[in-house]
């Protein structure tokens, strides 16, 4: 996984709406230590004022005391640290999709309401020639009604 990858983004600003294309962005994955794999992610949109310019920086690691996998990132959108976590898998190696659940966040904005709190989950595809989708759904706390719907879909490519 690691190596550098460009990335089709899109999202879906709630349940049964149409998908908004986002500019394309540059993630670079590098493996720390034969343990961690860090990400680092920036829009690369050059027509997008300094403040649409987004970065996310994130780490994936197998935690064997726990048998789970983490995932931990910081994204300049919504800045707060999210943690995700697998259910226990045991010894097993990442297979063909990771679902990693999370807590809840609030985002700042998310249409034309503020400060809205959502539970997330994470799923990582399967890395599959020189491609890997990650999505991310949503489930309202509150304004909208309290089911998952997908959010946020990552299409990555990797780059020769």
């Amino acid at each position: 996984m690691a190596g550098t990858w460009q990335v089709e983004e899109r999202m879906w600003p709630g349940p049964d709406a149409a998908a908004v294309e986002l500019p394309p962005a540059i993630a670079h994955r590098r493996l720390i230590g034969g343990k961690y794999l860090e990400e680092v992610m920036v829009n690369r949109d050059s027509k997008a004022p300094a403040d649409a310019i987004f970065q996310r920086h994130s780490f994936l690691n197998f935690n064997a005391v726990t048998g789970r996998y983490e995932y931990s990132s910081l994204d300049t959108r919504a800045p707060q640290l999210m943690t995700e976590l697998s259910a226990a898998v045991g010894a097993a190696p990442l297979g063909p999709d990771l679902s990693l659940q999370g807590a809840e966040f609030l985002a700042p904005q998310w249409g034309a309401a503020r400060n809205v709190p959502f539970r997330y989950r994470l799923t990582l595809g399967e890395l599959r020639d020189g491609r890997q989708t990650v999505r991310l759904y949503l489930t309202p706390q509150a304004v909208l009604p309290p089911r998952e719907f997908l959010a946020f879909e990552y299409v990555y490519r990797k780059t020769p």
